[in-house]
């Protein structure tokens, strides 16, 4: 259990008011329109079992037969299948000790309850893409639908609407509507800035505008990691339309544990929940098995034996598009993990 010491804390001499010191992740890629919340999924979250079967009716198929009054006419029959979803499992705790709350005077219960919402949101977006980079390793998902410019035209490998349109084009005669964003991270938005290639449309009602680029809307999100290798930069891009990804999570328990014999008396904050991320069309492999049976986690999703393309599913139906491209040096930042591990550390007396 994750409880909070006294020496997570400082002790201050003159007591001044403490303030948050808050993640700066956006979770943008999560609320952008590529989960939606699926009521069928979360019907059967609490059902028994670690698997959801997601089953489909094929369409109409064949040539039409030879009217005449000579022959029987043939019926033909549908076909169905089904994709696979697979539940997590997750769980956290946080807590305090009666002692670190007593001398630091810190708000601890506080921001645990203020922050815990976003914690799962944040977790949901690592679950996010460690399901594209698995899901995208199918063979037959990344012929149709990956575009590597780094590999396809390497002399002109950076982000540019040439590029995007090449993207775009990997849905085929679908209609173009059915992928309606674009997520990017910061270096990569930068670049289409410096391009002139953002369009910016202000809502009727006079909110926040709306960046948007070939009519479609812009999501800004560096959870989408830029990959260094040498003087060169590399990233990806998802054009996504809306439901590609299927969702839904339930929070099973929220408990308060009160120990006050633990460590001079301590008080905890449990949470558990089970959660389903499924790219719509693709399917969790029949044959998969986590590292932990029926326990994946991200690691395991990442994984390309975790999924396969139903054999009757149409791989365009996948309303997904990975664009990977090189960045300008000029718009990559520096590397600032090493910075953001050390603020996020705490400052603390030694006890």
């Amino acid at each position: 259990m994750a409880e909070t010491h006294l020496s997570d804390m400082i002790i201050p001499t003159v007591f001044g008011n403490w303030v948050q010191n808050l993640s700066t992740k956006t979770n943008n890629l999560v609320n952008s329109g590529i989960l939606t919340p699926d009521s069928d999924l979360g019907n059967k979250l609490t059902q028994p079992g670690t698997k959801i079967t997601i089953p489909y009716i094929n369409d109409l198929d064949g040539t039409p037969d030879n009217w005449t009054d000579e022959q029987d006419i043939n019926v033909s029959n549908l076909t169905s299948g089904s994709q696979i979803g697979m539940k997590f499992y997750q769980t956290k705790a946080y807590g305090e000790t009666e002692i670190s709350r007593l001398l630091s005077g810190a708000p601890i219960q506080e921001q645990i309850a203020s922050r815990f919402a976003n914690f799962w949101n944040t977790s949901d977006e690592q679950m996010l893409l460690a399901v594209l980079e698995g899901a995208f390793q199918v063979d037959d998902v990344a012929n149709a639908k990956i575009l590597d410019l780094t590999s396809k035209s390497p002399t002109n490998a950076e982000f540019s609407a040439k590029g995007f349109i090449a993207a775009l084009g990997l849905m085929g005669d679908q209609p173009e509507n059915m992928l309606t964003g674009i997520s990017v991270n910061s270096a990569t938005y930068a670049m289409m800035k410096a391009q002139n290639l953002i369009d910016t449309i202000q809502p009727s009602n006079g909110g926040t505008p709306i960046n948007t680029y070939n009519g479609k809307q812009v999501v800004i999100d560096d959870s989408i990691p830029v990959e260094k290798s040498g003087s060169n930069s590399t990233s990806v891009a998802y054009l996504f339309g809306t439901g590609a990804v299927r969702y839904s999570t339930l929070l099973n328990s929220t408990q308060v544990v009160d120990e006050p014999l633990k460590q001079g008396g301590r008080e905890s904050v449990v949470q558990k929940r089970v959660g389903c991320i499924h790219p719509a069309g693709i399917s969790i492999s029949p044959t998969f098995v986590p590292n932990k049976p029926n326990f994946p986690t991200p690691d395991d999703f990442k994984k390309k034996e975790a999924w396969s393309l139903p054999k009757d599913m149409d791989v365009r139906n996948v309303r997904l598009v990975e664009y990977k491209f090189q960045i300008d040096p000029l718009f990559v930042p520096a590397d600032t993990s090493k910075q953001q591990n050390a603020a996020s550390a705490p400052s603390r007396n030694s006890q």
